[in-house]
């Protein structure tokens, strides 16, 4: 669904068909048990992009792209397209349970004790630090997509040894510029003036993939 698949990095990392159906459907239940105030994303590229490997910056950034603009719970379209990606029609299925089952659980016994700890100022600050803390996570993620974006991930659609060898420096100054000018951009007309997310993403995608395209025909050139 999200295109051509990166390949972890020679650590021995997973492959899709090595990762279990219960191993994914643990993953998600942990995600969404221990995820507050709206960083379910920012945990999701941590377990499947920065500790695991499973997915890559690019196929990451895609997937949260895509999940955004489709209709529905954002976290939901993300775990969903990822399960796809790892593991197929079951792997979506299984993705969608192991988020919903174990929060639909807990907030049912949340609200049925709120009624005696609403009044709790106690209660009033801890929701208040997980939601600054789920923010800063939402933001370092963010930097770090950006910072990869701008510095290597448009050299092409993969990591393999050719993309390890080079540094980071090899990818010509107007590709950094460019991809740092659709992030300011997005930012801008989104985050700044909240336009809507669809229209946006629409004027400015083919924009970005028509870097990307030239970025992928000079790296081969180079090669």
């Amino acid at each position: 669904m999200l295109g051509h698949r990166e390949t972890p990095a020679s650590s021995g990392a997973p492959t899709p068909d090595g990762i279990g159906l219960v191993e994914l459907f643990l993953i998600f239940s942990q995600l969404g048990l221990s995820s507050f105030g709206g960083g379910v994303s920012a945990w999701m590229h941590r377990a499947f992009v920065e500790r695991r490997g499973w997915l890559g910056e690019g196929e990451f950034s895609a997937a949260l792209a895509l999940a955004r603009i489709m209709p529905g719970v954002n976290v939901l379209n993300l775990a969903v397209l990822i399960g796809q990606r790892l593991r197929g029609a079951a792997g979506a299925a299984v993705a969608a349970l192991g988020l919903l089952v174990g929060p639909s659980l807990a907030a049912i016994g949340l609200t049925v004790g709120y009624d005696a700890l609403a009044g709790s100022s106690v209660l009033h600050a801890v929701i208040e630090g997980a939601a600054a803390a789920a923010a800063g996570l939402l933001i370092a993620m963010g930097l770090s997509s950006a910072a990869h974006g701008a510095g290597g991930a448009m050299r092409g659609g993969h990591r393999g040894e050719a993309a390890v060898a080079r540094p980071s420096w090899f990818v010509p100054r107007w590709q950094n510029l460019g991809a740092i000018a659709v992030l300011l951009t997005v930012f801008v007309l989104i985050g700044l003036m909240r336009l809507p997310t669809v229209p946006v993403v629409l004027c400015v995608a083919p924009v970005s993939i028509a870097l990307a395209y030239f970025a992928m025909r000079s790296d081969r050139g180079e090669r």
